[in-house]
């Protein structure tokens, strides 16, 4: 069997390109694949790869061979990224560390935890329920030795690893929650002692980390948490260029992907704290639960874009960022944070490109492949996911040929792809490219099992809701049944079979096959399935489909450009504009800036303390006459494109520091009135990189009276600084927000944690790691800011 895809339009240079799949039946009644693709591959790989189906693993057989021969591929993929041990230079001296689970990739032969948990949550947690639950383990960790959990945190608690990263990780980054997802999914396949086990476990770890995050990243005014968006890691790739200077900007902002993830983590705490019989832990964290989908609903959704942001700013009032990422969209659907109607806009005017959608929107100027203008096909499987949960077929079926089509090209799971061409390398990128990417391995096998066969597998038992669109059907090929085999739940073996509809035709437009019937060994079924209901033996599921049906058909689709155009503003987003001046005048507060290059005549937007204060200006320079005097109002410009409405990422932020006191730590400063107040720290910390480590200085900032009463207190991030040349420039930390009374007061500084501080870096090979906890920053003065009121 031989299938042709075509290429972009918009690159000259593409040509079509074949994939060739033949089969050869085996002794055992398995099959071996031998696939052949014509595109050149990733690193010179080769063209031709062959996979054994494995007698003891879930198989398709349907009327196309390339079909049956991609998933084969997924379950090979998998099995090579099973290992006993993983390794990583940065620990353990980059000697082999013994873990019976899942490595990252061909190229990343550790497991890190929010990889690990998308990818159980995608697949693998069916696949395979026990390596699942070994690697989701070990991204857990106690103390180490001699440390003694802060207070605030139960004292049998552990904690979920974030792993190296941003600033020197944690809380510059929270999105160690993903783990629920993953938590939730095992959770679900296990049964008896295995899963109390688990859940024990799981319970201890989220506890811990909960009751963290919410020390150190909850912020009570807006119900958000703060931290850097999940996956979406490498800062430049997503953030103003200015941010990798900032990094406490960054941990202060709030992100839609890294709040769902809390939110999930918070419900799955619920449900364990309940089967526990705490009712008193279910019912505190369900509120905060509850609290959070409020607060997302309100601060993300944008009424004039009909979408979720992708991030906020780091104001006391953050402002939502007309940016755009399809994981923290998908998720925010999948979880039932997004209310319905909300949810189907969202998806429905996410813009997809020929061959999948980009997995950040507009696209970031003068930036290369990886993140940004980058197909990934996990995020991918998840938008999948949420397609047919609003019941688009449209966003589904295009979505399904992503994910066919990089597969079947590449003859792996790739880590991400150029988003025009859809190719592993094109132009700049993606700068890094890894074939079986364990997230995209277990997006393929979740795409199939799931939308295609329906296998989906909750805490209440096994649903049978397949969303088959015409795309996939297509894809099956032509001829009456498909069958999915070699299922396991709870002790029992399972195949789904399903009589196919008749193939659409060539020009139909998008659809889907609602279910009519589903069976059970012969016995019609409504509803989902429990373990009881299944024989000690083989089950099997068949399940029949109506004609199709066109649902929510609609998909934005971007414009047809130029495959070596980095600029192009139909796509693109303008540069940030830079702030030349701000002056306090007898006219005004001045402030000048400039405008950025770009194709379109641009306009600007004024932000004070988080609030538009001017929009749609033409001249880049704006006067303010509301300004309060002896507040340290904040200033950031937006640029907006005229024709395209693409915004720029915020300028750097400004004050004018009239406002603000400069003193020594631990000296006595004086409020001649109540009032809020802003507490930040100028320090230094050069223990490690600024794109890495585990060294984020993170300390209780804690406020006392002239009585010696502690007034106020809260947690504060001194994350690493980026060198200038050979020395280490001084930043602002975090800022502790608070009320304050006239009167005197002093603040002090003391230790909370982090990530040195657990046993897992124990063997990391950097600053806090072998050599011990690291929690340290150089402390050059304290500063007192005068906020403005807006009660």
């Amino acid at each position: 069997m031989q299938q042709t895809f075509p290429p972009y339009p918009g690159d000259a240079s593409g040509r079509d390109e074949t994939v060739r799949a033949d089969v050869t039946l085996r002794p055992d009644g398995t099959r071996r694949f031998t696939l052949q693709s014509s595109q050149a591959q990733r690193d010179g790989a080769a063209q031709q790869r062959s996979i054994d189906e494995l007698p003891d693993a879930p198989r398709v057989q349907s009327p196309s061979a390339l079909f049956d021969a991609l998933f084969a591929m997924a379950v090979d993929d998998a099995r090579l990224n099973s290992v006993d041990a993983i390794q990583d230079a940065a620990y353990n001296g980059g000697q082999p560390i013994p873990c019976r689970g899942f490595q990252t990739g061909e190229r990343w032969h550790y497991v890190w935890t929010r990889d690990l948990a998308y990818a159980a949550h995608l697949g693998l947690a069916w696949l395979d329920p026990e390596r699942t639950a070994t690697s989701l383990l070990f991204k857990t960790s106690g103390w180490r030795d001699g440390i003694t959990p802060r207070a605030g945190l139960p004292a049998s608690s552990t904690q979920i690893v974030q792993d190296t990263g941003s600033g020197g990780s944690w809380p510059v980054s929270t999105d160690r929650v993903s783990w629920a997802w993953a938590a939730q999914s095992v959770l679900d396949m296990l049964d008896g002692d295995a899963r109390q086990a688990f859940a024990d476990r799981a319970r201890a770890a989220l506890q811990g980390t909960v009751e963290a995050d919410r020390l150190a990243a909850f912020d009570p005014a807006s119900g958000l948490y703060g931290g850097e968006q999940s996956f979406l890691d490498w800062r430049v790739q997503s953030c103003a260029p200015w941010i990798t200077d900032q990094l406490a900007r960054m941990a202060g902002a709030r992100a839609l992907s890294t709040n769902v993830a809390h939110f999930q983590a918070l419900q799955l705490l619920a449900q364990l704290s309940d089967a526990a019989g705490d009712a008193a832990a279910a019912a505190r964290h369900a509120g905060w639960a509850a609290d959070l989908r409020t607060a997302i609903d309100r601060v993300f959704w944008l009424d004039e874009a009909q979408q979720y942001a992708s991030l906020t700013s780091d104001d006391g009032h953050p402002i939502a960022l007309h940016k755009f990422d399809l994981l923290g969209t998908a998720l925010a659907v999948v979880s039932g944070v997004a209310p319905p109607q909300r949810a189907a806009e969202a998806l429905a005017r996410y813009p997809h490109a020929p061959f999948g959608a980009p997995v950040l929107a507009p696209q970031q100027p003068g930036v290369p492949v990886y993140h940004n203008r980058a197909i990934w096909p996990f995020v991918t499987a998840y938008a999948l996911r949420a397609a047919a949960q609003v019941g688009n077929p449209a966003i589904a079926g295009h979505a399904f040929d992503s994910l066919l089509r990089g597969a079947a090209l590449n003859l792996s799971n790739m880590e991400n792809l150029e988003w025009l061409t859809g190719l592993p390398q094109f132009d700049d990128g993606p700068v890094i490219n890894s074939r079986r990417q364990l997230w995209s391995v277990a997006g393929y096998l979740g795409a199939v099992a799931e939308s295609v066969f329906g296998w989906r597998v909750t805490g209440d038992g096994l649903h049978i809701a397949p969303f088959l669109t015409t795309a996939a059907r297509r894809a099956l090929g032509d001829g009456a049944a498909a069958t999915l085999s070699g299922l396991r739940w709870r002790g029992h073996r399972l195949e789904i079979a399903l009589a196919l509809p008749p193939m659409p035709a060539d020009a139909a437009g998008p659809a889907h096959y609602p279910v009519l019937q589903v069976t059970l060994n012969g016995q019609a079924i409504n509803g989902v399935i429990g373990p009881q209901q299944l024989a000690a033996g083989d089950n099997r599921i068949t399940v029949a489909f109506g004609s199709p049906v066109p649902g929510d058909t609609r998909i934005a689709r971007v414009a047809t450009v130029d495959a070596m155009d980095r600029a192009d503003a139909r796509v693109f987003a303008p540069d940030v504009p830079q702030v030349l001046s701000l002056d306090r005048t007898p006219g005004g507060t001045v402030l000048q800036f400039a405008a950025p290059a770009y194709r379109e005549a641009l306009r600007f937007n004024i932000y004070r303390d988080g609030h538009p204060v001017a929009t749609g200006l033409a001249a880049p320079t704006w006067t303010d006459h509301q300004a309060q005097p002896g507040v340290a109002h904040v200033y950031a410009v937006e640029a907006m494109g005229m024709a395209s409405g693409h915004r720029s990422h915020l300028s750097a932020p400004v004050r004018l520091d009239n406002s603000v006191q400069r003193l020594a730590l631990g000296d006595w400063f004086v409020r001649d009135r109540a009032g809020p107040v802003g507490l930040e720290l100028l320090y230094d910390n050069h223990a490690h990189e600024t794109q890495t480590g585990v060294t984020n200085a993170v300390k209780v900032l804690r406020v006392r009276d002239s009585a010696g009463q502690a007034v106020a207190q809260g947690v504060v991030q001194m994350p690493h600084i980026e060198p200038d040349g050979d020395r280490h420039p001084l930043r602002l930390s975090t800022m502790l927000r608070c009320q304050l009374p006239a009167g005197r007061y002093r603040a002090e500084l003391a230790d909370f944690f982090n990530m040195s501080h657990l046993q897992a870096n124990a063997s990391y090979g950097g600053a806090g790691g072998a050599g011990g906890p690291l929690n340290a920053a150089d402390i050059a003065a304290l500063q007192v800011v005068t906020l403005p009121d807006t009660r």
